[in-house]
């Protein structure tokens, strides 16, 4: 009597499916959501994207919210933060999490993906964020939380700056500056213009002189 074959050693599907990846499949769903946003990302479209027929993709994905799982860890995968250059600890994490803020902001579908599906924050990343938070005089004890802090602030700050292109009360006049538009606001009342980039290095600044005032009360 012939063996059946067992799903981890079956055979990849044949036709134009042949060679197919999950790697290449991750690689093509970024590039579609980064270009078209994440309502254009399905499993029938990403097909088309691919030159498949949309069954060759569930060979590697039980469906979309398995491929969108493996985008968002994908995704959080590639970042990479070098903070080992010279400088003062809070110097060094201003620049972990300027890093993370513009990975995040190359890939705009991957992070409101995130919401739906969180991806882990085991990583090294995270690991060397740790370090450099001990490294201000964050005991061992609080370090997680305070990094956690820091880091959702980040995050939600580039929540809140991706918002802003679909606000009908603002309106961008530069690549990193904008204007709001209040409807009700009196005649006289000059309009309130901010840049993302200034008003992200007050909010970390802010955090941070946060982190330090901890400290000197903690000695």
């Amino acid at each position: 009597m012939a063996r059946r074959t067992s799903t981890a050693t079956r055979r990849g599907p044949g036709g134009r499916g042949a060679g197919l990846t999950r790697e290449r499949i991750v690689e093509q769903a970024i590039a579609l959501m980064d270009r078209d946003g994440t309502e254009a990302l399905s499993m029938r479209g990403l097909a088309r994207e691919l030159g498949v027929e949309p069954p060759a993709l569930y060979w590697h994905f039980a469906g979309r919210d398995d491929l969108c799982r493996a985008v968002v860890d994908s995704v959080a995968d590639r970042l990479l933060v070098s903070t080992k250059g010279r400088g003062t600890p809070r110097r060094r994490l201003e620049h972990h999490f300027r890093a993370i803020r513009d990975h995040w902001r190359a890939h705009p579908s991957a992070l409101e993906l995130s919401r739906r599906y969180p991806p882990s924050a085991a990583g090294a990343v995270s690991q060397e964020g740790l370090r450099l938070v001990e490294a201000m005089g964050i005991g061992e004890a609080d370090a997680l939380d305070v990094y956690r802090s820091l880091s959702w602030t980040v995050t939600g700050f580039v929540f809140m700056e991706q918002s802003l292109a679909h606000s009908v009360h603002h309106q961008r006049v530069g690549d990193t500056r904008w204007v709001l538009a209040i409807d009700d606001a009196p005649v006289d009342t000059p309009p309130s213009e901010f840049d993302t980039d200034a008003l992200f290095t007050t909010t970390l600044g802010l955090d941070l002189d946060g982190v330090e005032q901890r400290v000197g009360q903690s000695v």
